[in-house]
């Protein structure tokens, strides 16, 4: 037994990118733990574009080892559909693409060594220090909670602040121009639509807006495909998913439970991205549990991990005001901005 006649030290509800970021600082710290998810396989389904900006990647120490790196972006084009444009080539990588499957392995298996993982275990409740399953009951002095956006643990998403995200791996050359395109246009209301380097003979091409109506995914998608015929392939694989877009919550400890990546809506709001929210979440929290201190993971939250997503999520809100004449004018105003500023501002998103 952990101490205080626990099973364990924490248990960890979820394997995604938080799960398994709480479960390497607990690994490291020498700490009793276990991670819990139903799924079947790490990794599956593929939940993120994997697309990450290098500065984040070092600002949080995020894994960049060649083995889970499909890609590196160089250039990048912002665009909207009726011909705006910021075309920038910083002339060395400031963004890499992970490949996520390989990318959640490598989390569960290298970064510090194999982590105690049971998959194919439903939770089924938790109640203080006690964690049910469909097959026994465990318990620890921490619960750490990464179930994502739609766990029944966590509070529910507010439905007026959701991206719906949907992607295509499709069979298609490399860009020699960009390796990362993304067009604000009114087909994707809030969101993009974006064209990530994959491999040599593939690219992902996707979207996310603020649900239309009845509006599939990815028929908005195709109608896009229809006025860019450059981004139409076959499609060898697809994912979908939603986004939280609200502002992050102000609490993310209650007593012996932690709450991390997307249930607190660690989300960067102006790229959709939730894998450095993830892994910084994930992160504080297991090296709070592993501290015996829950309240240094809601110190990190509140002077290092809130402020950086404030900034994101009112940008975001700024960009979409009023659709897509708030974005062409913010575009016009940045094309006069001095290449080293636009650099500076663009590289880090």
């Amino acid at each position: 037994m952990a101490e205080n006649n626990f099973d364990y030290d924490a248990i960890v509800i979820g394997a995604g990118t938080a799960g398994l970021s709480a479960g390497i600082a607990l690994q490291k710290a020498g700490k009793r733990y276990v991670i819990l998810d139903k799924k079947d396989e790490i990794g599956l389904p593929v939940r993120s574009t994997g697309a990450v900006s290098l500065e984040w990647v070092k600002r949080i120490g995020m894994p960049t080892d060649p083995s889970i790196i499909t890609s590196n972006i160089n250039a990048l084009s912002l665009r909207t559909d009726t011909g705006k444009d910021i075309s920038m080539d910083f002339g060395k990588p400031i963004g890499l693409v992970y490949d996520f499957t390989k990318y959640e392995k490598f989390l569960s298996e290298k970064m510090a060594g194999k982590l105690n993982i049971r998959m194919k275990t439903r939770v089924t409740s938790v109640q203080g220090n006690t964690v049910k399953t469909d097959a026994e009951e465990l318990t620890a002095r921490y619960i750490i909670f990464a179930a994502g956006p739609q766990s029944v643990f966590g509070e529910k998403l507010d439905r007026h602040n959701i991206l719906v995200a949907y992607e295509e791996t499709r069979q298609l050359p490399a860009r020699h121009d960009y390796q990362m395109v993304l067009w604000y246009s009114e087909l994707a209301p809030g969101g993009y639509v974006w064209d990530f380097a994959d491999s040599p003979t593939t690219r992902k091409i996707g979207i996310c807006f603020y649900p239309i109506e009845s509006a599939q995914p990815k028929a908005v998608l195709e109608k896009f495909t229809e006025k860019f015929p450059e981004l139409r392939g076959n499609m060898i694989h697809n994912m979908a998913h939603q986004i939280p877009l609200s502002a992050p919550l102000q609490k993310v400890v209650d007593g012996d439970h932690m709450y991390t990546g997307d249930m607190v809506n660690a989300v960067l709001n102006t790229t959709a991205g939730g894998l450095q929210g993830a892994f910084w979440t994930g992160t504080a929290a297991g090296e709070a549990a592993a501290a015996g201190d829950p309240m240094l993971y809601q110190k990190k939250w509140d002077e290092e991990i809130t402020p950086w997503l404030l900034k994101h999520h009112r940008i975001h809100q700024k960009m979409h005001r009023n659709g897509i004449k708030t974005v062409s004018r913010m575009m016009t105003l940045a094309k006069i901005m001095p290449m080293a500023i636009k650099k500076r501002v663009f590289g880090g998103l």
